[in-house]
């Protein structure tokens, strides 16, 4: 099974990328899901989670915007200035942003609907 295994994922890189990609995503992810749902709830931890790792993606690529690329000058690769470097990480940015946002505003829909329902009950 083993050499099955290694064949299969050897004949191909591109599909032993794709997979060891989706496998690390799922095993950091809801690893980190399953932890916090355990304590907080489905609901809860899934709130937490995406506002934590959209936050996360934020923070990297805006790093990566103001001190990428290393090595040479911008001015020095062919083809590219710094702009043209940046766009990518400017656009996932910009995603990041926007969906940090949008489960910040969830978070805080899901505590004002905790209150609501814990004032109408007493």
């Amino acid at each position: 099974m083993r050499e099955i295994m290694r064949s299969l994922l050897s004949a191909n890189l591109m599909i032993t990328g794709i997979l060891l990609f989706i496998g690390s995503i799922i095993t950091f992810y809801g690893t980190t899901f399953m932890l916090n749902a355990t304590n907080l709830g489905k609901r809860l931890a899934f709130l937490v989670v995406g506002a934590g790792t959209f936050g996360w993606a934020m923070i990297n690529s805006f790093l990566f915007i103001l001190y990428a690329p290393r090595g040479p000058k911008p001015a020095e690769i062919d083809g590219l200035n710094a702009l043209e470097i940046r766009i990518l990480p400017l656009t996932f940015f910009v995603a990041s942003t926007i969906l940090f946002v949008m489960f910040v505003l969830a978070l805080n829909r899901y505590e004002q609907e905790k209150e609501d329902s814990e004032d109408s009950q007493s």
